[in-house]
């Protein structure tokens, strides 16, 4: 059975407070007054604010709108004309209860379902009647006019998610009236500390308690911050591509500011999708300030959102929208940097952001198609690495100047050699040579590409003095690039120096603590310390590496190496099985030509565990 499609929308959910208990009392009246509700006000105002009314059930329903803005605005107008409602009727007042939020939601002809539904519901209970309650994502993304109407923000814990805790932001109507007073229905709330008084909690609910502490932020003296994937608005999986390389550049940009500590972007990535609390990303990655937000795109035309946000105190410090088209996102990415760090150090000029504007390709087809590589090349597969070497070189076709496209491009033919894929290792050293030659000169200023490049001159050529200025001039552009470090790291071990080495891994991993590249961290400290001539020690960095890349198999030559010369030789002979599977014809020979760039003593270390491992000559 195909799996209906899914999409990611804004849900409005209505019913009203004290349903029963209005229909106990005078339920003709009541259905009455419920069905001329429908027909002259809920049914014109969801069609004024191009929604879609897709369900209805007894005194609720479910509503679509195509953005917020339309949502959380026919929100009020709806509370608007109930108001309008209630005064003119003769009997008990009909105070409705509404909630508006992004949900991603399954879709099937004209239903929406699945856990999100239930989300906005439980939202929706938690307004007090005649009142409106929108989530944290809701409310920044409103223009400020709009947003100031939701001035009370409170920690709700809804029926179902005890452990969870939401930040609802809450309108309870602009007149005198019972709203204000009548307790909303989630199991209960937490007071921020810089929210006016809530709603009182419901007696016959025990209130919720108060989530964990937060641990003090390190570096007090210094900005740290985050830069969170921007959520797709427009439904429309290819423009996660285009999200990415926002972030990439924001981030990026960032981190030329020496006054900020930027957590890479591949840490940040962990949080694409999921609906965080800015307090635990805060905790989790030692951040102060957190920079999230959202794109839109229409046809030729986007509009990107940016909120930034103390992740302690929860004070909104700047938030903006940026309208154009597709053509002006590199436009928008410096613009975004430039108001995010002048927020946070006022001291700051312009001009130390234009700094970090680096030559860019020709069109953001060719910027797509390099951002959509670097997953394949990080994954240390030789199908996704030869997916990854064909995306860079269509890249490259389509912009042949490009010099990004031609640094990573090297780097992807640089682990087609040292992991043992290719058979002609001639070939390939030859094609890196020549991407290598035409992208040096005119790198410029990119710690990625630099980085890249560093790679693929210490792993095609073993020219470790060469690779160190490329490390050094991305460190010195960018010293929060966890990339850069590592490969910082891999020189110092490959050299000889495997405390220096083990330095530079644990602080690349620090950079970025949920990175999915940091495997490779992980990789580099087992070697570091086998150099170091702790091989127990050195397995257990292997293993973890693997661990955490599953699918990943060049590795366990590294731990058939380590076991061997720690004296497992059964260890060594099954991980070095798992190795030579793929590469039934490989020998210490062909390795050691691949690892050349490794000093020639711990080269040796490694050859000879090889060999007690069962490799032959």
């Amino acid at each position: 059975m195909q799996r209906a499609p899914r999409k990611l929308t804004v849900l409005a959910s209505l019913d009203v407070a004290g349903y029963s208990r209005l229909v106990e009392r005078d339920e003709r009246d009541t259905l009455v007054a419920l069905a001329r509700i429908r027909r002259s006000i809920l049914k014109p105002t969801v069609a004024k604010h191009s929604g879609n009314l897709f369900k209805t059930m007894g005194d609720g329903a479910l509503v679509e709108f195509p953005s917020v803005e339309d949502g959380v605005e026919w929100a009020l107008a709806f509370q608007t004309e109930m108001a309008k409602f209630n005064e003119a009727r003769s009997g008990d007042p009909i105070r409705a209860r509404l909630g508006v939020g992004l949900a991603d939601v399954f879709v099937q002809g004209e239903d929406r379902f699945g856990a999100a539904v239930g989300f906005v519901v439980r939202l929706q209970e938690s307004a007090p009647p005649g009142g409106i309650a929108i989530t944290h994502s809701v409310r920044w993304q409103l223009a400020s006019s709009l947003a100031a109407r939701f001035a009370v923000s409170e920690w709700v814990q809804f029926k179902g998610k005890k452990d969870e805790q939401f930040e609802v932001w809450t309108w309870a109507g602009e007149g005198p009236g019972e709203s204000a007073a009548t307790a909303a229905t989630g199991i209960g709330y937490r007071r921020r500390a810089n929210a006016d008084a809530p709603w009182p909690a419901d007696p016959s609910r025990s209130p919720s308690p108060a989530p964990p502490p937060i641990k003090a932020m390190p570096r007090a003296d210094q900005a740290s911050i985050v830069v969170l994937p921007f959520d797709n608005m427009s439904g429309d999986p290819s423009v996660d591509t285009m999200i990415d390389g926002i972030i990439e550049e924001i981030t990026a940009s960032l981190s030329r500011v020496r006054d900020f500590t930027v957590i890479a972007r591949n840490s940040a990535y962990v949080y694409k999708g999921r609906p965080v609390d800015v307090r635990n990303i805060s905790a989790e990655l030692g951040v102060r300030y957190v920079l999230e937000g959202s794109l839109r795109k229409s046809g030729n035309r986007v509009r990107v959102t940016a909120q930034l946000i103390d992740a302690v105190s929860g004070v909104h410090i700047w938030a903006d929208r940026f309208e154009g088209v597709v053509a002006d996102l590199f436009d928008f990415e410096d613009e975004i940097a430039m108001r995010v760090t002048g927020a946070l150090r006022p001291s700051i000029w312009e001009a130390e952001i234009a700094l970090a504007r680096r030559k860019r390709p020709e069109n953001v087809a060719t910027y797509d198609l390099v951002l959509r590589a670097l997953p394949h090349l990080w994954a240390h597969r030789k199908a996704d690495n030869d997916e990854a070497i064909r995306l860079l070189d269509e890249a490259m076709t389509l912009d042949p100047d490009y010099a990004r496209a031609k640094a990573i491009a090297a780097w992807a033919r640089a682990q087609s050699a040292v992991y043992n894929w290719t058979d002609d290792l001639a070939a390939i050293r030859a094609e890196g040579d020549r991407l290598v030659a035409e992208a040096s000169p005119v790198v410029g200023d990119d710690p990625t590409a630099l980085t890249a490049l560093a790679t693929a001159t210490m792993l095609l050529f073993g020219d470790l003095d060469r690779a160190r200025v490329f490390v050094d001039r991305a460190l010195a552009l960018d010293p929060n690039n966890a990339w850069a470090m590592t490969r910082r790291g891999f020189l110092e071990a490959y050299g000889g120096d495997p405390a220096e080495a083990q330095k530079c891994f644990e602080k690349a991993i620090k950079l970025s603590p949920l990175d999915p590249f940091s495997f490779n961290g992980y990789i580099g400290l087992g070697f570091a310390r086998f150099a170091a001539g702790d091989p127990v020690e050195a397995a257990q960095w292997a293993r973890r590496a693997l661990g955490e890349k599953v699918g990943m198999t060049w590795a366990y030559r590294d731990l058939a190496v380590f076991l061997a010369r720690a004296g497992d030789l059964e260890g060594a002979r099954e991980a070095l099985d798992r190795f030579v599977d793929a590469r039934p014809e490989i020998t210490v020979a062909h390795i050691a030509d691949a690892m050349k760039f490794v000093q020639p003593r711990i080269l040796e270390m490694y050859l000879d565990g090889l060999r007690l491992a069962g490799l032959p000559e």
